[in-house]
């Protein structure tokens, strides 16, 4: 009895100890099926290259192409080392997401303090910043995508990246938007060029993505300035320094009118660019139609004439004025404001004469205001009087890519740009929908309404899958791939 009792005892307790068959996982083979490339994207994937440099146009599809390829490359592969670098970790963070989300099913591991992904293959892929580029020296890698590169500093590949592709014979996938001939040129230039076989390069504009709307982009031509239009959609790598305004000629129409007379069926904006010594005072007025119809040019002139001057062209043509308030600009903005309400009416009442506004630079509104500009003598939107100085100084007006890759406006040096400036703030403020022209019920091309575009209704798709498990066929753990 006693033995018996042993014997249940040591089958109970055996039954802990053993796993059953049923709780026993055979080795695995798990089914990845990535995206359907269009023709654009397919003709990169297809590529044996070593380093392939890709040019594109905004929404092309270059990010979701490079997701595709660099996990299709840590699938395939066995404890491979993939690194994602970009610009900031604001941008890595958005490959970082699409990839942890489509490709849940085969990570072992995610960190999003790391931005770090682990494959069931034993691969893995990291997110970078290139700000800290020096961080990333050490590393051995496989397979790098260096995004958005026109922003990467040429240095975090030639001295720590590079490098780490030596001794794995690792590749790279350089993809982002033209931004001047820098180092992402450079190299775009080497992948067309037969003397280095191991590189191969891609120019693909935003009409070759077949999902985006032809019209979104025609609508894009008409309201970006050309060359804003050249690098963005068309993916053009523009030259370092060059010209702003095309077609001058086109909008000069005949001398100004020094008689030029009132006319209260016009609404009148004028812009003004004050300075004192070393530059030039500029007024330029101009009615709804958008023609310049007065203009003034001052040097060495106390700031008092110049505030009564503005002020007694502004209550002449009952002018709207837009002025520039940056540094001293701004005392004289809220000077102007008072002799704006110094006007009598018969009867001896002071009264409103004028309304005027300030208009404060940066970098990034000055670029603003100028392609503004650009757009209305590339359209054809404004007239102007032959000014021998102010076309001259629209002819030299130019811009520069500044070391990070901005586009900045400004005159050659020793030259001005007063007058270019003047014109831009008349014409940014005679675009604005003001005046009795606002109110007007008469349908005439005068009257200018914004309207809201409809939006395309969202469409749900899948960008990359993985489906359900299925029995193995060989002993341990492989990945199927059904991609392109």
């Amino acid at each position: 009895m006693f033995v018996a009792l042993l014997y249940a005892l040591f089958i109970f307790l055996c039954s802990f100890a053993l796993p059953s068959k049923q709780t026993i996982k055979a080795p695995l083979k798990q089914k990845v099926r990535l995206y359907r490339p269009h023709k654009g994207q397919l003709r990169i994937h297809n590529s044996k290259a070593r380093f392939r440099v890709v040019a594109c146009g905004r929404r092309f599809g270059k990010t979701l192409m490079a997701c595709n390829e660099i996990v299709k490359f840590a699938l395939e592969h066995r404890n491979a080392t993939c690194a994602w670098v970009a610009p900031s970790y604001r941008q890595s963070k958005i490959a970082y997401r699409l990839i942890r989300r489509a490709m849940r099913e085969v990570i072992t591991y995610k960190s999003d303090s790391e931005l770090r992904i682990e494959f069931k293959s034993g691969s893995s892929i990291t997110f970078y910043s290139s700000d800290n580029y020096d961080a990333l020296r050490g590393n051995g890698f496989h397979f790098i995508v260096l995004d958005e590169c026109a922003d990467i500093n040429e240095l975090a590949w030639t001295e720590v990246l590079q490098p780490t592709l030596a001794d794995t014979n690792g590749k790279a996938l350089f993809i982002g938007t033209p931004k001047g001939r820098n180092f992402f040129f450079r190299l775009f230039a080497r992948g067309e060029d037969e003397a280095y076989p191991d590189w191969e390069s891609f120019h693909a504009a935003t009409a070759d993505n077949p999902y985006i709307r032809r019209e979104n982009i025609e609508a894009a031509r008409r309201e970006l300035p050309e060359d804003t239009f050249a690098q963005e959609y068309l993916a053009v790598f523009l030259e370092e320094s060059a010209g702003v305004f095309k077609g001058i000629d086109a909008i000069i129409k005949g001398l100004l009118n020094p008689d030029y007379k009132y006319d209260p069926k016009q609404a009148y904006s004028l812009g003004w660019d004050p300075a004192k010594y070393n530059d030039f005072s500029v007024i330029t007025l101009m009615d709804a139609a958008r023609r310049v119809v007065a203009w003034t040019r001052i040097n060495e002139l106390d700031y008092t004439v110049q505030l009564k001057l503005v002020a007694e062209i502004a209550n002449k043509f009952h002018a709207h004025v837009l002025m520039d308030m940056t540094g001293v600009g701004d005392p004289l903005l809220e000077q102007l404001k008072q002799l704006g309400y110094k006007t009598e009416d018969d009867a001896g009442n002071k009264v409103p004469g004028f309304h005027a506004d300030g208009y404060l630079f940066t970098n990034a509104s000055k670029q603003e205001l100028v392609q503004g500009l650009q757009l209305g003598v590339q359209h054809r939107d404004l007239e102007i009087p032959d000014i021998p100085v102010l076309v001259n100084e629209m002819r030299i007006f130019q811009y520069e890519l500044s070391p990070s890759r901005k586009i900045i406006y400004s005159a050659p040096k020793g030259y001005h740009d007063d007058c270019v400036i003047s014109l831009a703030l008349a014409y940014e403020d005679a675009k604005q929908p003001r005046g009795p022209l606002v109110w007007s019920v008469d349908e005439t091309k005068d009257v200018r309404t914004l309207e809201m575009t409809e939006l395309p209704e969202n469409k749900q798709y899948q960008i990359m899958e993985v489906e359900k498990w299925e029995e193995p066929e060989d002993e341990g753990y492989t990945i199927e791939m059904e991609a392109y």
